[in-house]
């Protein structure tokens, strides 16, 4: 008869990593601070405010005294930035040391890509690109410089951004993220999650097309229509892959374009008019909502919900 004292222990299995791109701030600091609840270790990107990403990981260390965060600055657009983020990544996943002893190992199990901005206005960028003196629209000669040809550098930048960068960080998450039947230890297969954050007015049929988000929109384009692919490819494996469209969401982002527009430090009119205008529920996105729909598309359940561009909007797609 075996004593209490020689009973066998089975380890939990490895502990989730996810990555979120832009994670330190506004919508992407929402999802880390969900999914850290969960129980993930997580990397964590930001563009090139490492202050605010530091303070903010060690917010989450004091609450969660279990999991691991790691911070990576640069440039999303930037290989260099990209090839951090998994240097990182395989570093923790390779690590015998864990805030944690019951868990046998780590495993990738979630990358979010959210990280964006709006050139010149809410971030620097690596391509020194300032805000445009003008709308930049397709349709309308916004694009024709002085000698008749189209500039493309801004749409270029957000193509990196948003489709390039989404495209990269997937094809280097699913060699890593391995299949639902993988035997990861404790039982547990590989399997996971991939999220690409997307706006209204890009491809997705619920929206008209904006020709006002012609440049990051263009971007996002890639982004969703890629989703689809990675969808469709990898669901045998047990991973699940989607874009989920935001509504109006209190971020510092909103409070660089109403500087930038004129209208003080304040954003509040100015997110009230969107809203009263395009929201029939009248409410303003908490980032922490957000985290809470990533969690969801995470688990077993939520994982049966791929190749879709989610509307978390409010009715903003019925308008």
């Amino acid at each position: 008869m075996m004593s209490s004292t020689s009973s066998s222990f089975s380890p939990l299995p490895p502990r989730p990593i996810a990555i979120i791109t832009g994670g330190t701030r506004g919508i992407g600091k929402g999802i880390a601070t969900v999914l850290a609840s969960e129980g993930y270790d997580l990397v964590l990107t930001y563009n090139s405010n490492e202050e605010c990403a530091t303070n903010f990981a060690k917010t989450l260390l004091k609450e969660h005294d279990d999991i691991n965060v790691k911070c990576v600055g640069g440039d999303i657009t930037l290989v260099d930035t990209r090839d951090e983020i998994f240097s990182t990544l395989d570093k923790m996943c390779s690590s015998s040391s864990s805030n944690s002893n019951t868990h046998q190992g780590r495993r990738l199990a979630a990358l979010v890509h959210n990280a964006g901005q709006y050139v010149g206005i809410t971030a620097d960028n690596c391509a020194k690109l300032d805000a445009p003196t003008k709308s930049l629209a397709f349709g309308d000669g916004s694009l024709l410089d002085k000698d008749g040809r189209a500039n493309l550098d801004t749409m270029d930048y957000y193509h990196k951004m948003y489709g390039e960068a989404f495209i990269d960080l997937c094809e280097r998450t699913l060699v890593r993220m391995g299949s639902r039947d993988d035997d990861n230890g404790g039982g547990a297969g590989g399997g996971g999650t991939i999220i690409g954050i997307s706006s209204p007015g890009v491809c997705a049929h619920y929206y008209n097309a904006d020709w006002s988000y012609s440049m990051p929109g263009s971007g996002k384009s890639l982004m969703e229509y890629s989703m689809r692919i990675y969808a469709e490819r990898v669901a045998s494996r047990g991973i699940n892959v989607n874009c989920i469209v935001p509504g109006v969401t209190k971020t510092d982002a909103w409070t660089r374009l109403s500087q930038k527009r004129g209208l003080g430090d304040d954003p509040t009119e100015m997110m009230k008019a969107v809203i009263e205008r395009g929201m029939p529920m009248k409410k303003v996105v908490d980032p922490i909502d957000i985290g809470n729909l990533v969690k969801f598309l995470c688990t077993d359940s939520g994982k049966y919900m791929t190749g879709q561009v989610i509307p978390f909007d409010g009715g903003r797609h019925l308008r």
